[in-house]
């Protein structure tokens, strides 16, 4: 799923004439999806009211600020942590979870890889148990 010259052109123009105008479709086309999970998730929620699919440019610009302070900011964090990563996940890079765990300085720390887990919701269902396991712990 990636974009083509001209909507990175238009994303441009927005970013500096329109930047808190919503136009980055987030949502995207399920159609070109590989993973037939995340696919048929994202086919169910296209029509969902309450999903958000348009974000601004300006809103993308400080999530991307947001992401990349992540490990800088795990130095700092003394509060518990379970962190999911689905094995088969196609849009985030294993080795940023692995650099965020390993820089979390809090004690109560978890991370799990969800074998069959994709990027969807079929990881955070894989792994209920988990999840459940994980907080009556705390």
């Amino acid at each position: 799923m990636t974009h083509g010259l001209g909507d990175y052109l238009r994303y441009f123009d927005y970013f500096i004439f329109a930047s808190q105008v919503p136009l980055v479709n987030m949502s995207g086309d399920p159609s070109i999806i590989e993973n037939d999970s995340d696919r048929k998730e994202s086919e169910l929620r296209i029509n969902d009211s309450l999903l958000v699919k348009y974000f601004s440019m300006h809103y993308m610009t400080e999530s991307k600020k947001l992401i990349d302070a992540m490990v800088k900011n795990s130095h700092q964090t003394d509060y518990p942590l379970l962190l999911l990563y689905g094995e088969n996940d196609m849009i985030v890079d294993k080795a940023g979870c692995e650099e965020i765990y390993s820089a979390w300085k809090g004690q109560k720390i978890k991370y799990e890889i969800i074998k069959g887990g994709s990027h969807g919701k079929s990881t955070v269902l894989k792994g209920a148990e988990i999840i459940l396991k994980w907080i009556y712990r705390l």
